[in-house]
C-alpha cells in the first residue's frame, strides 16, 4: 500500500460508524429510535445467516442495509430515497456489488411497491432489506415485549406473499426460536459484538481518490450546494500541498459537516431568529462529527481537522474552545474556507454574499481568523 496516495479502508466500519448521525434523521423523519440502521443490520445479516449467504454476499448485505436510508434527509418521499440512495452508493467498495439493491428496497412481493416488481424480479437483498427496515419502523424492536413479540409474529404471516416473500417469512419464523433473537435489539453493543463476529474483515486498500467522491457525497447530504471541496483544493494548490496533504484535506472537508445530520433540520433551516436553546442544539454538531469520524480507521488526521471547523484564534469557537496555538495551519485554511463557503451559500434566513462580501466580512474577523489566509484566499479567488 503507497500511505501517500492510499488508505486501508473497512466499508462496513465506515457504515457503522456514519450509522451514527444518519440514525437522527431516521428519527426525526421516521420516528425510529436512535440505532434503527444496526438493529435492520442486524435483521438482515440474520435472515442471511438462514438463508445461507456467504461471507462476502454477508459482508455486503450489511453494507447495503446501513446505506438503506442514505439520501432520507433529502428525500420527500419513498421514491426519492430510493432513487438518491441507489445513485450515492454507486462509487461505494462493495466487495461484489450488485444493480439497484437500494432503488428496490420499498418494494412488495406482490407486485404493489414503487415501481410495480413483483415476487423473484425483486433482488434478494433488497427483500431482506425491505423486511428488515418495515419491521423496526412498524414496530420499534429497541424493546422486547412478548406481547408486541406475538403481533410482529401474526403481521409477519398476515403479510406473507403480499409485502414479503414465503421464503423471507419462513426464515424469520426459525430465527424467532431463540429468545436471544429478541434481546439482542434490545442492545447495541450486542448487535455490534453480533456484526464484527459473524463478518470476515475484507478491508482493502483504497485510493484517496475514491474516498473523496464518499465525502463529497457527505457534504451534499448536508449542503448541496456546498463548493468546499473545489475551495479546499485550489487554496491547497495555492500553498503547493503535497498531493496527500491537499486530498485528505478535501476528505476532511467533505466530513466536517456531518455531525449536521444529528441536528433538527427544522432548526438548521429555521428563517426566524434562533433561541438560546436552538443555538445550543446547532453548536454541538462539531461533537458528533469527531463521534462518527473517531470511529473510523485510519481516519486520525482527518477526525483532527474535521472536528475543528468552527473553532476560532481567540477561542470563541465551538465546542472545543481551541485557541490559536492549537491551531494548525491546515485546521486554519479548513476553517476559513467553511467560512467562506457558508458566506456564498444562501440560507433560509439570508440571501448569499457575494465573494467581495464574504471577504470583507471575513478580514473583519481578523481576530478569529487568520488573516494572512484570507488575504491569500482574496488572490486566489480572484477578489
Amino acid at each position: 500500500m503507497d500511505k501517500k496516495k492510499e488508505i486501508l479502508f473497512n466499508l462496513n466500519n465506515f457504515l457503522l460508524s456514519t450509522s451514527i448521525v444518519l440514525d437522527y434523521v431516521n428519527n426525526e423523519k421516521k420516528a425510529t429510535k436512535l440505532g434503527h440502521l444496526k438493529r435492520v443490520s442486524y435483521i438482515a445479516l440474520s435472515l442471511g445467516v438462514i438463508l445461507k449467504l456467504d461471507n462476502k454476499q454477508l459482508s455486503d448485505l450489511c453494507s447495503y442495509s446501513l446505506c438503506s436510508s442514505l439520501a432520507l434527509n433529502q428525500a420527500s418521499d419513498n421514491k426519492t430515497l430510493c432513487e438518491l440512495s441507489n445513485e450515492y452508493v454507486k462509487d461505494f467498495p462493495f466487495i461484489q456489488k450488485q444493480k439497484d439493491i437500494l432503488l428496490y428496497q420499498k418494494e412488495h412481493f406482490d407486485g404493489s411497491g414503487i415501481f410495480g416488481l413483483k415476487n423473484e424480479q425483486i433482488p434478494l437483498f433488497s427483500q431482506i432489506i425491505f423486511f428488515a427496515t418495515n419491521l423496526d419502523e412498524e414496530f420499534d424492536l429497541s424493546s422486547f415485549d412478548p406481547v408486541k413479540k406475538e403481533k410482529i409474529l401474526n403481521y409477519v404471516k398476515l403479510n406473507e406473499n403480499k409485502l414479503f416473500s414465503k421464503q423471507i417469512v419462513d426464515s424469520f419464523f426459525k430465527l424467532n426460536e431463540s429468545i436471544n433473537f429478541w434481546l439482542d435489539l434490545e442492545n447495541e453493543s450486542d448487535i455490534l459484538l453480533f456484526i464484527y463476529t459473524l463478518l470476515e474483515d475484507f478491508s482493502q486498500v483504497l485510493e484517496f481518490e475514491v474516498l473523496l467522491k464518499i465525502a463529497n457525497i457527505f457534504l451534499k447530504l448536508v449542503e448541496p450546494q456546498s463548493k468546499l471541496l473545489d475551495n479546499i483544493g485550489k487554496i491547497s494548490d495555492f500553498y503547493a500541498l503535497e498531493h496527500k496533504d491537499k486530498i485528505t484535506l478535501q476528505i476532511a472537508a467533505g466530513f466536517c459537516k456531518i455531525g449536521k445530520l444529528a441536528v433538527c433540520k427544522d432548526i438548521l433551516e429555521k428563517i426566524e431568529p434562533l433561541d438560546i436553546y436552538e443555538k445550543e442544539q446547532i453548536k454541538t454538531y462539531p461533537y458528533y462529527t469527531k463521534k462518527v469520524l473517531s470511529n473510523i480507521m485510519g481516519f486520525n488526521d482527518i477526525v483532527s481537522w474535521a472536528m475543528k471547523v468552527q473553532e476560532r484564534l481567540d477561542a470563541s469557537g465551538y465546542i472545543f474552545g481551541f485557541e490559536n496555538k492549537s491551531l494548525s495551519f491546515k485546521d486554519r485554511v479548513l476553517i476559513n474556507a467553511n467560512v467562506y463557503d457558508a458566506l456564498l451559500q444562501e440560507k433560509a434566513y439570508r440571501k448569499a454574499y457575494t465573494k467581495e462580501e464574504a471577504i470583507k466580512i471575513m478580514k473583519n474577523e481578523s481576530s478569529k481568523l487568520d488573516i494572512s489566509i484570507t488575504n491569500d484566499m482574496a488572490v486566489i479567488f480572484k477578489i
